[in-house]
């Protein structure tokens, strides 16, 4: 969910997770993409792209959550809240609105051009969070790695710019380039859409650090092997998040909207949406 610039929401203060060891899991992430919804050795650091988790490898196990660095305004489900108390801090006793989306889907895009500023005007009056759940599947769709690039450079500003997560959504997904060009936007114009949205330089220089980070594959005798490669700093994240809205979802869409936990089937008439959130914000008093 995302938002045209609003005044700035105070720094979540939960610390991020710490990284500890990788979890043995099913092979696939499990995710469904309908074209309906949205259209052991180690391996040397510097193979793969530099860019996902795996750096591009096969075969590769999906993190846990638990397992990896999350940003210090993430949940522990994988999601930004955003409610009046501010960005990463969800409201006690709040209406809870998840937003599923990948920055890649065009139909996301729509969402947020439709609902955002209301959404977002409901927030600001109190008794509702929404908690955006950024996913970056649609990579291995149209090919690239652009949902992973955007994703990482949003947890970045999650991390050290909390306050301006909701302006760089929306800047990002209006932005949003043709999904038959799989190179997507260059890092730099990411970067450059961010600052234009209130994040500082330096934390933008950030979307494109790397670190070596140990990942696990399966083996063709079904077992595990760990192995390392290079990516951007919260690619693990990324991956682990991703795969979180496969157990959490009984099919992932794109986008995927749950309003106290109750899937919203349709939301394209103009309005709906905001009016069954606002009733329910009404009704909880």
């Amino acid at each position: 969910m995302t938002t045209s610039p609003t005044p700035a929401r105070a720094r979540a203060g939960r610390p991020s997770h710490v990284a500890r060891a990788l979890r043995a899991a099913l092979v696939a992430c499990l995710v469904a993409v309908p074209l309906a919804a949205c259209g052991g050795g180690d391996a040397p650091a510097d193979d793969g792209d530099r860019i996902t988790y795996g750096g591009g490898d096969e075969a590769v196990v999906p993190p846990a959550l638990a397992d990896v660095t999350a940003p210090a305004a993430a949940d522990d489900r994988g999601g930004i809240p955003i409610s009046a108390a501010g960005v990463g801090v969800a409201g006690e006793g709040d209406v809870v609105v998840d937003v599923y989306a990948d920055p890649w889907c065009p139909w996301c895009q729509r969402f947020d051009e439709q609902y955002s500023d209301a959404l977002m005007e409901l927030v600001d009056q109190g008794g509702l969070t929404v908690v955006h759940r950024p996913l970056a599947f649609l990579d291995a769709r149209f090919g690239g790695t652009y949902s992973t690039r955007v994703v990482n450079a949003l947890a970045v500003v999650a991390d050290e710019s909390p306050e301006h997560y909701v302006a760089v959504l929306h800047a990002l997904m209006a932005a949003q380039p043709p999904t038959d060009e799989p190179a997507g936007l260059p890092d730099e114009e990411i970067a450059r859409l961010a600052v234009e949205a209130g994040v500082p330089e330096g934390v933008a220089e950030r979307f494109t650090a790397v670190a070596a980070t140990p990942y696990r594959v399966t083996t063709a005798g079904g077992g595990t092997e760990e192995r390392t490669a290079t990516s951007r700093v919260f690619a693990p994240w990324v991956a682990a998040v991703t795969h979180q809205a496969a157990l959490d979802l009984d099919e992932v869409r794109v986008p995927t909207i749950l309003v106290d936990g109750v899937p919203v089937d349709d939301w394209s008439e103009p309005g709906s949406l905001t009016d069954l959130v606002a009733a329910a914000v009404a009704a909880r008093g």
